[in-house]
């Protein structure tokens, strides 16, 4: 079963879009400061319009094949090369997916347990559920994604009281900088994964509700992200969030009722290994259904792009300062070729879809 349709298209988007931005938002804070949450709803707008663009383009060509796209924009050649460069990016989420997840079970609760061993519990039964096929993907994705998105209902209501929005002011006292365009774009940056949704649209049985559907499901994303953003800043100070790895784990520590009531943690440890695991399925997933297209698939694949992951993750993900290089690169990189190659790619379809519709009208006369 490697049908889809577009509710099932709206899981897939939560599950490649929400995790990133909630799990290292320092990222950005530390270009943004107290007005990181603007850059994120700059981001979020622009991410919106983005992805609305993308499935106009598919709607009004009647193309729904990220394959078929790239080689009739660019041609075969440099169609090929820049799906290449585009499945890289896809490997290197992987690596983001995997030790992020990886590093954070180990610096917030099994610090003696090394960091190769969480790798393992997270490779390997994503080999498993992916041999399984769509339905056994699907399957997993709906359940993960419904108990996480409960968790955040949860953790909002239980941290509302420890929020003090007094940390948000002066808002813009420094009016738009450099480091302010440098916190939208990495911020930007962090939503680039929901691109790994374009190589699934070919797989979407009935489109006629696609582009609602999938409006719908962004504008779930963006509050979620603009919310956990305000919420973070206004329960540290922004010098206080900038010195913890994992903000939200520590935010979610501060719960307290009744003198013995303390279960956020568990909440957001939910979010943290369910997201990133499951980002790390359709991310996987996605790579293979471009491999299959391009004909460069066999049944090692898999197993080679998992050894290479595991090999790259395990030194990354060993310290903490060395995955944040990373991650700071990585989020360039994804605004670049998640977002504004495609853009491009997908505007020369258009225009090239265009014109051929018009020498067919001529031809016709």
């Amino acid at each position: 079963m490697d049908k889809l349709n577009t509710k099932h298209l709206m899981f897939i988007i939560w599950g490649t879009s929400i995790v990133a931005m909630k799990t290292y938002p320092n990222v950005f804070i530390v270009n943004g400061g107290r007005d990181s949450w603007i850059s994120v709803i700059i981001a979020s707008i622009i991410i919106f319009f983005y992805f609305l663009f993308i499935l106009s383009v598919c709607k009004k060509t009647k193309c729904y094949n990220m394959d078929e796209i790239y080689h009739k924009a660019l041609g075969k050649t440099m169609g090929t090369i820049f799906l290449i460069l585009f499945i890289i990016t896809l490997i290197l989420s992987l690596i983001e997916s995997s030790s992020v997840e990886a590093n954070a079970l180990h610096v917030n609760m099994l610090s003696d347990t090394p960091t190769w061993f969480f790798l393992l519990f997270i490779v390997i039964p994503a080999i498993y559920i992916t041999k399984k096929g769509t339905r056994a993907i699907l399957i997993v994705t709906i359940i993960a994604i419904s108990l996480i998105m409960v968790a955040g209902v949860n953790l909002a209501i239980l941290t509302s009281k420890y929020k003090k929005l007094k940390y948000l002011l002066p808002i813009m006292a420094n009016g738009i900088t450099t480091s302010f365009i440098l916190s939208i774009i990495k911020a930007l940056g962090c939503y680039g994964s929901i691109a790994a949704c374009i190589p699934f649209l070919s797989r979407v049985t009935n489109k006629s509700k696609i582009i609602k559907h999938c409006v719908i499901a962004i504008l779930i994303v963006i509050q979620m992200e603009i919310f956990a953003s305000i919420g973070l800043l206004s329960t540290f100070d922004v010098t206080r969030a900038l010195t913890i790895n994992y903000p939200k784990l520590i935010q979610t520590q501060l719960v307290s009722y009744f003198d013995f009531l303390e279960v956020g943690e568990f909440f957001v440890m939910l979010q943290m290994v369910g997201g990133w695991f499951i980002k790390y399925v359709l991310i996987l997933n996605a790579i293979l259904i471009l491999l299959k297209n391009l004909s460069f698939f066999n049944k090692y694949t898999i197993y080679i792009i998992t050894l290479f992951v595991f090999i790259i993750s395990y030194f990354i993900s060993a310290k903490v300062l060395l995955l944040y290089k990373f991650l700071n690169l990585y989020v360039y990189f994804s605004v670049i070729s998640f977002i504004l190659i495609p853009t491009i790619i997908f505007s020369l379809f258009l225009l090239n879809n265009k014109k051929k519709g018009r020498h067919y009208l001529v031809i016709k006369k």
